[in-house]
Order: C-alpha cells, then structure tokens, then sequence
C-alpha cells in the first residue's frame, strides 16, 4: 500500500458553480472542517459527558505562486484577486477541490474570499495566499471529468540496450484515467511494458537494427514528444 502524496489536489473557482477555472501554481492546500460541539451531558448519564454538534464550519486555504502570461495574471488567481476590495456577493465564489488524476474526493461549497500576497522577500518568488471561508454547506460532489496530459519523458537506461534488454524510462503522467497504452522504440512497439508507476515505466527493446530508435509514450490524452535513444546491436 503506497502513501498518499500531500500535492495530490486541485482547487477551481467559479462565479456561478457551473463554469470552472483552475488555480495554478498552488504549493500549498489545506482544507479544515471544524465542529461547533455543545455539552448535552444531564444528571442520567451517569456521570459521563456526552457532546452534540450543533453546527459545523469549513475553511480552505491556498497558497499559490503568481504566474503572468504575456503580463496576465493567471485565470483563477484573477478571479480570487477580483474579490479583494468588494462586499457582499461580489466577495463570494464557489470553490471545489478534487484529486488532480482521478477527479475523485470531489467537494464543493460557496465561500468569502481574501487575497493576501504572503511572501515579499527580496530573494523570494510571488506568492499569495487565497482564503476561503465556507457560506452554507460543504458538500460531496460527484466525480469531476480530468484529462491526463500527454507522457513526459526524462530519460531512458541503459543507454544502447539491444533486443530484449529492459529499459528503465523515466517522466509523469503514465498511470491516472488515461494511463499508458503504448511504448515505441522508433516506429516499433516495445515487446511489452510494465507501468511500475506514474513515472516510471520498463520496456523490453523489441526487434530492429542497431541505431536511432528514439522513444514514444502513448496515453489516452495523446503521444510524447520523442525521447533520443540509441539502440545496441
């Protein structure tokens, strides 16, 4: 059984709960529920406490590093921006948080926005910090569609491995709802492949000549841009 990692989230806003846009750059993400526990404890209980919740509150906390393109600031850190210096509704989006592979864990609410910039150091990069603090419910939602990029490659060892050696090769996005469907070596599919997991893939070199057979990753979002390799004899 693997651990969970801590970066396995991502976070959209929205003005209306129906269009969505993401918030990039995020670095850290912490979502809180807390209870607001009343003590219900009468002489029959016999001497022990007993609590009821009466109400329950919700926050989220993201810190995101500023990004511009073209001098624009990114979408959803705009939007979050947007409610810095206003009131009433203008101050509230719908925010939703969901595991960034899967779209699974989906949850969802209405929420008072701040925007704060939280590092300001000389040798710092731009980072904000974007508060949401829950208006009415903290809902479960149903499963939220997620498209996996297309394979990045890193790199691939041996250098030079002949047919049927294995190759070790390196990069993301090889497991998740569109995972790994193929592994070439030039125009050749690997004699076959294991996903050892979302980076790390070993394939055995199928049949050819000794030379350029550079590799290609192929998953249901599309195919890698070529990793230069070069075969044994």
């Amino acid at each position: 059984m693997s651990n969970d990692l801590a970066r396995k989230y991502r976070v959209d806003v929205s003005t209306d709960g129906i269009t969505w846009v993401q918030i990039n750059g995020v670095n850290d993400f912490n979502p809180n529920v807390a209870n607001n526990d009343q003590d219900a404890s009468a002489y029959d209980t016999d001497g022990w406490s007993i609590s009821e919740t009466t109400m329950k509150s919700w926050t989220a906390t993201v810190k995101a590093l500023v990004r511009r393109t073209a001098g624009v600031l990114d979408a959803g850190l705009a939007l979050c921006k947007a409610t810095q210096l206003v009131f009433g509704d203008a101050q509230r989006l719908y925010v939703r948080w969901y595991l960034r592979d899967t779209g699974k864990e989906a949850q969802q609410g209405r929420a008072i926005v701040s925007y704060n910039r939280s590092k300001t150091g000389v040798a710092d990069l731009d980072e904000v910090t974007v508060e949401f603090k829950g208006d009415g419910a903290l809902a479960a939602v149903a499963d939220v569609a997620v498209t996996t990029p297309v394979p990045q490659l890193v790199s691939a060892s041996p250098s030079g491995a002949a047919q049927n050696a294995l190759v070790t090769i390196t990069g993301a996005y090889f497991t998740g709802v569109t995972g790994a469907t193929g592994v070439k070596f030039g125009a050749t599919n690997a004699t076959n492949y294991s996903i050892v997991s979302d980076a790390v893939i070993v394939a055995t070199v199928p049949a050819g000549t000794a030379g350029a057979a550079n590799i290609t990753v192929t998953n249901g979002t599309g195919t890698s841009a070529a990793l230069p390799y070069t075969r044994g004899s």
